[in-house]
C-alpha cells in the first residue's frame, strides 16, 4: 500500500470520527481529534500527488468526508453562536434594572403601586 493510500485513508478515518463526535456534541473528543487531523493532513501532504486511481479514489473518498465534517462543524458553529447570542441576550436583560420580569411592559401602574403602599401602611 503506498503512502498516499495510508495518509488518505487515515484523514478520512479521523474525519469521519470528528464529524461523529461533533454530531454528538463530544466537545473533548473533537479537542483530541484536531491534533490527530493536524497529522493525518501533514501526512497526506508529504505523500505526494496521487498517481494511481486507486489513490485517486482514496483521495475522493477523503474530499467526501471532508465535505461532511464541515457540514457537522458548521451546524455546530451556528447552534453554539445561537447559545451565545441568547445568553447575552439574556444576561443584558437581566443586568437592566429597568427590567423586573420576563417583559418590562408588564409593570403594574404608578397609581396601583402607591394604593398598595397606603393600604400597607394602613
Amino acid at each position: 500500500m503506498s503512502a498516499l493510500l495510508e495518509a488518505a485513508g487515515r484523514l478520512r478515518m479521523v474525519l469521519l470520527q470528528e464529524a461523529a463526535a461533533a454530531r454528538q456534541a463530544m466537545l473533548p473528543e473533537l479537542v483530541q481529534l484536531i491534533g490527530e487531523k493536524r497529522v493525518a493532513l501533514s501526512d497526506l501532504a508529504a505523500a505526494g500527488m496521487p498517481q494511481s486511481e486507486a489513490e485517486r479514489q482514496a483521495v475522493a473518498a477523503m474530499m467526501r468526508a471532508a465535505e461532511e465534517n464541515a457540514l457537522a462543524l458548521g451546524a455546530v458553529a451556528g447552534a453554539l453562536e445561537g447559545v451565545r447570542d441568547r445568553l447575552r441576550r439574556d444576561v443584558s436583560e437581566a443586568a437592566d434594572p429597568g427590567v423586573y420580569g420576563p417583559v418590562a411592559a408588564r409593570r403594574r401602574p404608578l397609581r396601583h403601586t402607591l394604593a398598595a403602599s397606603l393600604d400597607q401602611q394602613a
